[in-house]
Order: structure tokens, then C-alpha cells, then sequence
């Protein structure tokens, strides 16, 4: 029997990583690293939808046959930018905040508030999983996804399909990288 192990995100970086975390996803981190060793015998493949995500699977299975398949992006068509006059800088935040403190640290919510407060003259604009991605798509200029904790984030795959510029972290955000790339972005080579 073949048996394919499918990995999408944080799951594969639960596999080996230990991190700060809402006591409440213990249990559900338990039961990926208990469900991937029980089957790790029986698994002839691990695919992963994104190449960072191999070096997960590597250091949990180093003897795996691995292949990269990508998402089902390809259907997302690029939608045309629209003239805007402001400077359009989107960031996810979760509708859900199912915990605060750990919301703000895993999507670097500290990070996002200090930019804004010094760069004033942006429009931010947060996106939840609640919008019109349509709509919003043709007026960003540039995305930040500042996170300490983060797999293959599939609204950063959606802006190179957009052709939108963008920082992402998987861990350890760099404030002051982001703010030299809004400066070369929006203001031009210093």
C-alpha cells in the first residue's frame, strides 16, 4: 500500500519545532507529531506544497522521498492593478484572535503597529480571510508579513501571482529590513 503524507504549512514545522504557543493548541500540535510517527512506517512519500517546507520534512524523516506539488494557485487568475493615489500597504491579521498574545506574537502585531505609527502617510490595510481578495489585490502596493512563526503562507504565494513586492518572515522578523524595503518601494534609493 502507498501511502502519501500531504503538508501544507505549520503542521510540517510542528513536526520538529518547539515555540511559544496558546496552551490550548498544545493538544492539536500533539496529535500532528503523534499521528506523523505512527504513520511514518507505512508513508512511501511526503509532498509539501512549498521548497522551505522540505527542510521539516528532512530533519523528521531524513531517508523520505519528497516532491514539491504545488498548491491549486494556478487557478487564480491576475487581476489588472487599478490607478489609486495612496500608498497601499496590506497585512493579515486573524479575524478570530482565538488568543491575543499569542496572535500578536506569531503574526508580529508589535512589528505592524510601530511601522504604521511611523510611516503615517500609508493606507494599511488588514485582510482577515473576510475580504474580497478581487477588490483588494489591484490597489496593493506591497504586503508585509511579519512573522515568528509561519509555513508556506498562501496569500504571499497569491501576491507573486499578483505581482505584488513583499517582506514575509518565517521567524524572526527584521523591522528595520522592512522599513528600508517601504523606503526603497514607496520613496526610491536613499
Amino acid at each position: 500500500m502507498k501511502i502519501i503524507a500531504y503538508y501544507t504549512g505549520s503542521d510540517a514545522r510542528w513536526l520538529i519545532h518547539t515555540f511559544p504557543t496558546d496552551i490550548r493548541k498544545i493538544p492539536y500540535i500533539l496529535f500532528v507529531r503523534l499521528r506523523a510517527y505512527l504513520m511514518k512506517p507505512f508513508v512511501s512519500e511526503y509532498w509539501v506544497d512549498h521548497n522551505y517546507l522540505r527542510y521539516f520534512i528532512f530533519h523528521f524523516n531524513p531517508k523520505a522521498k519528497m516532491r514539491v506539488v504545488p498548491d491549486t494557485l494556478l487557478h487564480i487568475e491576475k487581476y489588472p492593478k487599478r490607478k489609486h493615489l495612496t500608498k497601499n500597504v496590506m497585512y493579515y491579521y486573524p479575524a478570530n484572535e482565538y488568543n491575543k498574545t499569542y496572535c500578536r506574537w506569531c503574526y508580529g502585531k508589535d512589528i505592524i503597529d510601530t511601522l504604521k505609527s511611523e510611516f503615517t502617510d500609508f493606507n494599511w490595510i488588514r485582510v482577515d480571510g473576510k475580504l474580497d481578495m478581487k477588490k483588494v489585490f489591484p490597489v496593493i502596493d506591497f504586503y508585509i508579513r511579519p512573522n515568528r512563526h509561519d509555513g508556506a503562507s498562501r496569500l504571499v504565494q497569491e501576491c507573486e501571482i499578483q505581482g505584488i513586492p513583499y517582506y514575509h518572515s518565517h521567524h524572526d522578523p527584521d523591522i528595520d529590513e522592512i522599513r528600508t524595503m517601504l523606503k526603497e518601494k514607496f520613496y526610491g534609493k536613499n
